[in-house]
């Protein structure tokens, strides 16, 4: 059994327990790009949620869990879904990838990637 395999089984069984984030989830769709740090070259995605902890998004490619991502928002809609606090979507992070989940989709298979932000030091 490959890694992948492994993180989607893991993800479906998160999936069933009861919610331990932090902060609440927020549902927002945006194009972003990301890269592996210190990559150039960047990979369009598309956001499916998030919170101030981290994201959940959609690509074409999948990554690899442990990895360190460069992510950039491409455009914010003004929805009204921004009001501070847990549902702050950064502009710019770098963040870790937790779990990549292959979506077998009739139309265009994609992958969900889910990422934990690092932690802001000033």
């Amino acid at each position: 059994m490959d890694m992948k395999h492994n993180t989607c089984l893991r993800e479906a069984k998160m999936k069933t327990n009861p919610e331990k984030r932090s902060c609440r989830r927020h549902s927002y769709t945006v194009p972003i790009v990301f890269s592996y740090f210190n990559n150039e070259h960047f990979i369009e995605a598309q956001t499916l949620n998030h919170s101030a902890d981290g994201m959940c998004f959609k690509s074409s490619f999948s990554v690899n869990p442990g990895a360190t991502l460069y992510i950039r928002v491409i455009k914010f809609y003004s929805n009204g879904s921004f009001n501070g606090g847990c549902g702050m979507l950064r502009s710019v992070t770098l963040a870790e990838v937790k779990w990549c989940c292959e979506i077998l989709n009739l139309n265009e298979p994609f992958y969900q990637i889910g990422v934990k932000y690092h932690r802001l030091e000033y």
